[in-house]
């Protein structure tokens, strides 16, 4: 089934996660990171209405804020599969505002950004 990478399905439902997606959601993973605090919302509304940025070609990112924190969500729209998401950038000043986040969650995200490779390109 061919999709254009720019016009990728904005109904939740037209996806199934990647078989190691359910480790990052709702930090249910065993690893030495910090928390990314991604939750059933956070997903829903980057597909529902996150801009959009071809990342390879079938590969798209789909971008949203929540309270000051922009998630990132990577979906290979070919296979019609949610592969990872996660926090790119957080206004800390927002974020506290917000009432959306903890001062723990708040730390978390904030450390996940500062040493997530893919923010910190070498």
């Amino acid at each position: 089934m061919s999709t254009d990478a720019q016009s990728p399905p904005r109904e939740p439902s037209a996806y199934r996660p990647s078989l190691h997606f359910p480790e990052r959601f709702n930090d249910r993973y065993e690893d030495d990171r910090p928390p990314r605090h991604l939750d059933d919302e956070i997903v829903r509304r980057c597909i529902e209405a996150g801009s959009v940025t071809e990342a390879d070609p079938g590969t798209v990112w789909l971008r949203e804020t929540f309270g000051g924190v922009t998630y990132r969500l990577v979906v290979d729209v070919g296979d019609r599969e949610v592969i990872t998401g996660y926090p790119i950038s957080i206004n800390t000043t927002a974020a506290r505002r917000s009432g959306r986040w903890s001062t723990q969650q708040i730390a978390d995200i904030r450390e996940f950004i500062a040493t997530d490779p893919r923010n910190n390109p070498r």
